[in-house]
């Protein structure tokens, strides 16, 4: 049992300790017991002898020994290829399971010989005889693991002193049963094993501190070099969890950037009095706020007992009335405390591989905000990303943060625009009153956190939270999701996400039909702006009302969102948003909207991939960039699958207003997307666009050819009406891009199952390069 218990803290430095390294342990140990236990009855049946029952015991440890040596070579490297949900299950595949499985043949093979010898007892009785104290023993190991063990002595020894006293445990009845045959190679392996082991837990990095396991996990301090300044480190199990500069001794000078945001106080209340900082790690924070509010008490929670003495001894951190350390879980500390505070600082989501559930639920967001003062303070530093693709545990999070504080605020440490794993700040205003961030105080403060914010702050309104769960004590799967999102990160090594690109479609999707008239038409604009205003520098739109020749009227709007808008040389990334009314393909269906997966929603996708990407370029391109998003492309919602009178409402609204926003000076090339996720894509070039833009559909031809030809045909395909019709009308040389040949089209089968990542990638690159490229 201590070996069970101990072998989850052997894994936790590289894969974290999560719920998928508990469970591989306890699962691999289990069945090596199980499959010990049936080997362990046949072997006794054949060799019912005292000196092979020893001779397992000597080889069980032995075999620990020699699998901890192999753990300290593989670890390392397997920590960082494996996945946190896979990685746990292989390496205790690999560490574990033989010593298991030798000790788990000892208990039918005791039952054995002890039936041989006293037949008179009885096999059930020896067998109840020998479950009961081996049952009493793992409690007793169980017990003594977790409150002596592990405490006082480091995990190396304890798995060393376990092999060695299971070596002699085998070694010394065999010697009294005359056993000397293999005596001197046994023992000469066991020093060699020992030794080994010894030297290599006990060899540390010139440049490392302090390196001792706590009862949590691994602490390790070391020095380095940090922004290209020295620096002491602060690590627990594989995760940098803090920093301090060497070369200053000013608390408010603090190396990583989350830590920095414990100044939004000053944004949202002054007046601070009492402070709670959950999680003291190396004491950054509680340093930095007992310099910045000289009349403010600060009370620390930090669960793991040596930290405090270590933050004195490495980290600076002197005696001071006013800074309360209390060892105790944060969230058990404000349940149980009569005290409100006006500012609540929780950072115990330190890592990835090691998020404590108990901290991201709505009941402790709830017990927080129940502590905090009148114009009170929460702030969270959370780790996670900004993808859409589910699941995601950032997306769950704000939505369950919001539940609680409907008055809150997040922030991008990095970016906003970033899709990747970052801090994300989260807090929580106990307040009605609303910050502006665009206020001349906050933009001229000479904090640059403050200064800063309003271009981390993250519009919540581009992200649609519906499909993702509140995080609640009754479920909140920390691990799987955290175990999603570094699968998601790590597995990107593409420019372009076409992964990323089936998220928005989806996101577009859950809004339902978006025609002119439907909720989710409001709802697509909303999110289209909010989208552009984050990634692009400068967003217009054009909003005019709309009247059928029935009388019905509509309210229309394109979006343009400009990148590079001092360019004057200048092109068009342009698609429409809205989808089809009736899905008049459907002949049992007619009545019914088209989702617009692929008619509607593609288009839209990678234009909002390509935003991103040429908002933050390594290189500018060489012309400024317009996306473009159309209204009423299917024309006007009452003329059903009659075309007749068809013409692009937006795209001709547009041409009309052409010199609101260019002047004189038209762009230089429009390139349209229609329809361009199919799993089959084949785009053919479309005959208008070779007529009307040859040299232009030329030159993107040539591009496009060169990453995928099998995708772009070097064939002229049908005529096409689409938005580059208005276009090409107004003397924009413009060509479609588009994949006509789709049996879903003007279907309810236009669903995103229909979709390809790889074939929203290829087109999104395509685009990408013409831009930069492709444009004379």
């Amino acid at each position: 049992m201590i070996v069970e218990i101990v072998a989850t803290r052997v894994l936790s430095p590289f894969y974290g300790n999560t719920i998928f390294t508990v469970s591989s342990v306890i699962s691999v140990i289990l069945a090596a017991l199980s499959v010990g236990y049936y080997a362990g009855g046949r072997f006794a049946d054949r060799h019912p002898s005292l000196r092979w029952f020893f001779c397992i015991i000597l080889l069980s440890g032995l075999v620990l020994l020699l699998f901890h040596f192999i753990g300290i070579i593989t670890l390392p490297i397997l920590g960082y290829a494996l996945s946190i949900s896979v990685g746990p299950l292989v390496s205790s595949l690999l560490l574990f399971f033989l010593p298991a499985f030798l000790l788990g043949t000892l208990s039918p093979y005791a039952v054995k010989l002890q039936s041989v010898n006293f037949p008179e007892q009885g096999v059930g009785s020896v067998a109840g005889k020998i479950f009961f104290w081996s049952t009493l023993g793992s409690i007793v190991g169980s017990l003594l693991a977790g409150f002596i063990l592990i405490p006082y002595f480091g995990v190396n020894q304890i798995i060393i002193a376990n092999g060695v006293v299971l070596f002699f445990l085998g070694l010394i009845p065999l010697l009294i049963l005359g056993e000397k045959k293999y005596l001197n190679k046994s023992l000469l392996v066991l020093i060699i094993l020992v030794g080994i082991s010894l030297y290599i837990s006990h060899s540390t990095r010139g440049d490392v501190l302090y390196s001792k396991d706590g009862i949590y996990e691994k602490i390790t301090i070391y020095d380095g070099q940090f922004a290209g300044r020295p620096a002491r480190f602060f690590q627990q199990d594989r995760s940098g969890s803090s920093a301090m500069f060497l070369d200053s001794n000013n608390p408010k000078d603090l190396a990583y950037d989350y830590t920095k945001y414990y100044s939004l106080y000053k944004v949202f209340n002054p007046e601070i009095k009492n402070v709670l900082v959950i999680g003291g790690g190396a004491y950054s924070i509680p340093k930095a706020l007992l310099a910045d509010l000289p009349n403010a008490t600060i009370d620390v929670s930090e669960i793991e007992p040596s930290l405090y003495n270590l933050a004195k001894k490495y980290f600076g951190v002197d005696d001071n009335p006013r800074l309360h350390n209390y060892t105790d879980d944060g969230r058990r500390l404000l349940h149980d405390s009569d005290k409100n505070y006006d500012l609540i600082f929780s950072d115990v989501y330190y890592s990835l591989f090691s998020i404590p559930a108990h901290f991201t639920t709505e009941e402790f967001f709830k017990i927080a905000k129940d502590k905090l003062n009148k114009n009170g303070i929460f702030i969270a530093n959370m780790i996670g990303d900004l993808s859409r693709q589910q699941p995601s545990l950032i997306m769950s999070e704000i939505k369950t943060f919001q539940t609680v504080f409907p008055n809150s605020y997040f922030f991008a440490v990095e970016s906003p625009e970033r899709t990747q794993s970052q801090n994300i700040i989260f807090v929580g205003y106990n307040s009605d009153n609303h910050i502006d961030l665009n206020a001349p105080s906050i933009i001229a403060d000479s904090d640059p956190i403050i200064r800063s914010l309003r271009n981390k702050v993250i519009d919540t309104g581009r992200f649609d939270l519906s499909p993702y769960p509140i995080m609640a004590d009754n479920y909140s799967p920390v691990e799987y999701l955290t175990g999603q999102m570094l699968q998601r990160t790590f597995n990107q090594k593409n420019f372009f996400d076409g992964k990323e690109m089936l998220a928005v479609i989806d996101q577009q999707l859950r809004y339902g039909p978006r025609y002119p008239t439907a909720t989710g038409h409001k709802q697509v604009q909303d999110f289209l702006v909010a989208e552009m205003k984050e990634l692009t520098q400068e967003v217009k739109t054009q909003i005019w009302q709309h009247t059928e020749s029935n009388g019905k009227s509509y309210e229309l709007k394109n979006i343009v969102a400009r990148l590079y808008p001092t360019q004057t040389k200048r092109i068009i990334l342009a698609t429409h948003y809205d989808s089809q009314k009736i899905s008049f393909k459907n002949s049992p269906n007619q009545d019914q909207p088209s989702p617009g997966a692929n008619n509607s929603a593609s288009g839209v996708a990678v234009l909002v991939e390509l935003a991103r990407l040429l908002g933050n370029p390594h290189v500018v391109p060489g012309v400024g960039v317009d996306i473009v998003f159309f209204d009423g492309e299917e024309g006007e919602e009452s003329q059903g699958g009659d075309f007749t009178n068809w013409k692009p409402l937006g795209s001709s609204y547009f041409v009309q207003h052409l010199n609101e926003i260019y002047g004189n000076n038209k762009p230089v090339s429009g390139v349209v997307l229609d329809m361009v996720c199919d799993k089959n894509l084949k785009i053919y070039k479309e005959a208008t666009s070779a007529k009307n833009a040859q040299a232009q559909t030329e030159a993107f031809w040539n591009i496009a050819r060169k990453i995928n030809s099998n995708v772009f045909q070097n064939q002229v395909g049908q005529e096409i009406k689409d938005d580059h019709t208005s276009l090409n009308q107004a003397g924009i040389p413009s060509f479609l891009v588009i994949d006509y040949d789709y049996p879903p089209y003007a279907t309810t089968n236009d669903t995103i199952d229909k979709c390809s990542a790889e074939s929203l990638q290829t087109v999104a690159e395509a685009v990408w390069n013409y831009a930069y490229y492709g444009v004379q």
